[in-house]
Parts: C-alpha cells; sequence; structure tokens
C-alpha cells in the first residue's frame, strides 16, 4: 500500500512538473502580433505590427483591451464573431465597428485612445497614422 502510494505522489509531482507549464503557455500571448481586418474585409492600410508583450510589461490590465472576455482564460482577438467584425464603411464610426475599436479618441480600450491619453500625460505613445500603418 505504501509502495502504490509513494508511485502515485511521483507520478503527480511528474505531471505538475513536465504537463503544468504547457498548460499555462497555452494560454499565453505572443510576444509580437500583426493586427489585420476581418477576414472577408478589404484593408485599406497596411497591418499593423503589435508588441503584446511590450504592453503586458509595462503592467497594462488585460481586461482593458479585452473587454468582452470574461475571464483572462476567454481572450480572443478584436476581429473575431461577436466583437468587432464590421469592418464596413458605414460602421467607421460604430463604437462596435472594427475601425473605432482601434482608432476612437474617446475609448480607454482604443489604442489611439490610450496612446493620446500617455501622451497627454508626458509619455512617448505613437498617435499619427504612419506610426502605426508605416506603409500605407
Amino acid at each position: 500500500m505504501k509502495k502504490i502510494l509513494i508511485i502515485s505522489l511521483m507520478v503527480a509531482a511528474l505531471v505538475c512538473v513536465f504537463a503544468l507549464p504547457a498548460v499555462i503557455a497555452g494560454n499565453a500571448a505572443p510576444d509580437n502580433m500583426t493586427l489585420t481586418v476581418p477576414e472577408g474585409a478589404k484593408a485599406t492600410k497596411t497591418p499593423v505590427a503589435f508588441p503584446h508583450k511590450a504592453h503586458v510589461d509595462m503592467g497594462m490590465d488585460c481586461m482593458v483591451c479585452h473587454h468582452k472576455a470574461e475571464s483572462k482564460d476567454a481572450i480572443s482577438g478584436c476581429a473575431v464573431e461577436g466583437c468587432h467584425m464590421d469592418a464596413s464603411k458605414a460602421a467607421k464610426k460604430d463604437p462596435k465597428g472594427f475601425y473605432q475599436a482601434f482608432h476612437s479618441k474617446k475609448a480607454k480600450a482604443s489604442c489611439l485612445g490610450c496612446h493620446k491619453a500617455e501622451k497627454k500625460a508626458g509619455k512617448a505613445a505613437p498617435v499619427g497614422c504612419k506610426d502605426c500603418h508605416p506603409k500605407g
């Protein structure tokens, strides 16, 4: 009986040592990302290189940008079903539209809104079109 208990504990320890880090890493976001328009939409500007790790390292709360997610484990991109999918010209001014998700000057969850606030606070943050879309 003692032998079975010791073997079980050793197996459990090995599972924790080898499997748990893989599970945790599976939820980790990539260090760098490329932000593109939703599938099927026509891009009018170049995709944006997004330094995700730099934003995480600044201590930003994930749930500010990923405001629709119920938890950090449920985070997905902005251009997915049920989020900011509408990239049409008609939706350009709609707060739920794809364009406003990144370009609203008032929304705290918007790239431009956050960057403008950071700039106003005296921090370096890109706010010009060509800062994010250098070739478009």
